[in-house]
């Protein structure tokens, strides 16, 4: 059975460490307390520097803090690669070692296979 993640974990962060939204708005350099309650309540995404900052504060990375929109933005580039795979090995001809097309055909090719459960079998 698949775990189905959080798309974040701003508030349990938030809850466990004790911390105000305005405590946490103030130390992540938030206007106000609103745009934390969006952020937790995934009505919005916070901007990069905001993440950061709060992985600063809670000490966890942002790919924990955002484990659920992590998976689903690590499952939809998966699936988007082996669909540039699968495009740019239609277009690769045998003398094409040296051209742009087997560059960026090789460079796709080598990151999927580092993927830990990858399987070559086409979506």
């Amino acid at each position: 059975m698949a775990v189905v993640r959080l798309n974040n974990y701003l508030r349990t962060k938030r809850k466990h460490s004790g911390l105000s939204q305005s405590d946490v708005s103030f130390l992540v350099r938030l206007k106000d307390k609103s745009d934390l309650s969006r952020y937790e309540r995934n009505l919005r995404q916070p901007s990069l520097r905001t993440a950061l900052a709060c992985q600063e504060l809670y000490g966890v990375s942002v790919s924990d803090l955002f484990e659920g929109l992590s998976d689903a933005v690590t499952k939809d580039t998966r699936n988007r690669m082996k669909r540039l795979q699968t495009r740019l090995q239609t277009k690769i001809s045998p003398k094409s070692a040296g051209n742009r097309i087997m560059q960026k055909f090789q460079c796709v090719s080598h990151r999927l296979l580092e993927m830990p459960n990858f399987k070559l079998v086409s979506v």
